[in-house]
Order: structure tokens, then sequence, then C-alpha cells
């Protein structure tokens, strides 16, 4: 693999692979590391750590994969709720 920046998405050689890194995962979600790493901080979403401690390569396993697609499937089926002052602004423009 070419060396590359930790914030970039990357192409995996298996996706189907048992362990991607974050930036191979990012490449199979479409969308930024910076995203994954604020839902494994914010969110809490499942991860590992090769390498061990807190130093360690963040990698998501296949079983953790699943919980992500779910996860993503959810928000997007989810109706966008907007609050009355954003909805009367809409309708004013």
């Amino acid at each position: 693999m070419p060396a590359t920046s930790y914030n970039q998405p990357v192409r995996p050689e298996d996706p189907d692979a048992e362990y991607l890194t974050l930036q191979e995962f990012a490449w199979v979600m479409k969308c930024s590391v910076k995203t994954l790493r604020r839902r494994i901080n914010e969110d809490g979403y499942p991860h590992s750590r090769s390498g061990g401690g807190r130093a360690g390569r963040i990698v998501i396993s296949r079983e953790d994969r699943r919980y992500y697609y779910e996860a993503n499937r959810r928000m997007a089926a989810a109706p966008i709720r907007r609050s009355r002052s954003a909805r009367q602004s809409l309708s004013a423009a």
C-alpha cells in the first residue's frame, strides 16, 4: 500500500477482509476519515486498535462494520425534523 495521509480514505485490497483500517473503511463507506473518528469518539461506535493501547492504529472488524451499516441505514431512513422557526424561515424564502 502506498504511503498516504492518515486523514485520506484508501481503497482496501479486500473490502471483505476480517479487519479494515479506518482509512480503508472510510473509502468503503464513502465518507471522510474525520466522520468515522467523530462517530467513534462522540457516538461510541465499536472499533479495535492494532498494536495495543491508545497509540494503536484504529481497525474495524467485519462484525463492527455490520453495526456501522445498520446505524447508517437507520440514519438515512429517519425523517429530518426541523424546528418551527426553521420551517417558518423556509416558507418565507
